[in-house]
């Protein structure tokens, strides 16, 4: 559905792109294509939980375990990729965490 948006927003940027990959050998074409269609069936799953999650619990519930996921994702994507995090980098991620937390908390309370 979202092949032509994509299309005109990108343009054909993205089949050379995806030729010279192929070309270093580090995937065919086939498992490039694989986990192209992977990655977009794993996202939309996560949208439908989202929908899903949202529907059964309480919307401050439902934005505090988003704010704890993507602690976790930095966390665990810190570790996986040993990626050092300078003491600024933790404030920064922290304030926006913080914030993103706050934000949703505060839009909640509005529409009450």
């Amino acid at each position: 559905i979202l092949i032509p948006l994509m299309l005109a927003v990108e343009g054909t940027a993205f089949i050379p792109a995806a030729k010279a990959l192929i070309d270093t050998g580090a995937f065919t074409a086939k498992s490039l294509s694989t986990l192209l269609a992977l990655g977009g069936a794993s996202y939309y799953a996560y949208n439908e939980v989202a929908f899903l999650a949202l529907g059964k619990v309480n919307p401050v519930t439902h934005a505090v375990g988003n704010t704890i996921k993507r602690v976790v994702i930095i966390v665990a994507s810190v570790i996986a990729f040993k990626t050092p995090m300078s003491t600024g980098s933790i404030i920064g991620s922290s304030v926006a965490i913080f914030g993103t937390l706050l934000y949703s908390l505060a839009m909640n309370a509005s529409k009450k």
